[in-house]
């Protein structure tokens, strides 16, 4: 009985290390798009949830980490009559990570991720028509920081969809869309096809 259990162990040992992910491309692409909701932690912030879009291109993901080059068009309407919404462009270099994968797992069909992104971000509001004669159209920069976790869901062998849950630190804003605080901090929601 203990021979038999040790050939079969061997066998299985063998065949898990014949076993070979498959062929990925060396570099991966994705689009997505969700909510954005900027201004989070500003006192009296009258900005309104909108949407955000991003492109980029990732590392393969053949040893469980990634780095992720995107970027993001973000725009948001603004409850202040005299402003109509500000936009905003942010390109981001990421790293994440995928804590339960395993190289032998075979088909992953969910897999959780944790990961951080920096970068820059710009700014610009649009005045609404009917106060152009007395207010300003306002722009600014900066760095940004995000936090972001999620999970990959496999479509396919090569196509994947992620849903990610972001939160970014944006020390600026000055006096976009008539914001008093000088920071557009808050988080995102996204879904992103990788293909």
């Amino acid at each position: 009985m203990k021979r038999i259990f040790v050939i079969l162990l061997i066998v299985a040992a063998v065949a898990v290390a014949q076993e070979v992910n498959p062929p990925r491309d060396s570099m991966d692409f994705f689009a997505g798009a969700g909510v954005w909701m900027p201004g989070l932690m500003n006192d009296g912030n009258k900005l309104e949830v909108g949407t955000s879009f991003t492109v980029g291109a990732e590392t393969p993901m053949a040893q469980g980490d990634q780095f992720r080059l995107s970027i993001s068009g973000g725009f948001c309407n603004s409850e202040r009559n005299e402003f109509d919404k500000i936009t905003s462009v942010m390109l981001n270099l990421g790293y994440r990570k995928y804590p339960f994968y395993r190289p032998y797992a075979g088909a992953r069909g969910l897999e959780p991720f944790v990961g951080f992104n920096a970068g820059g971000i710009v700014v610009w509001d649009s005045v609404a028509d009917d106060f152009s004669n007395t207010e300003e159209s306002t722009s600014t920069g900066g760095a940004m920081i995000g936090i972001e976790t999620g999970a990959r869901v496999k479509i396919n062998e090569n196509t994947f969809f992620d849903i990610t849950l972001g939160g970014d630190w944006v020390p600026i804003g000055g006096e976009i869309a008539g914001e008093s605080d000088s920071n557009l901090s808050g988080i995102r929601i996204q879904g992103s096809l990788v293909f």
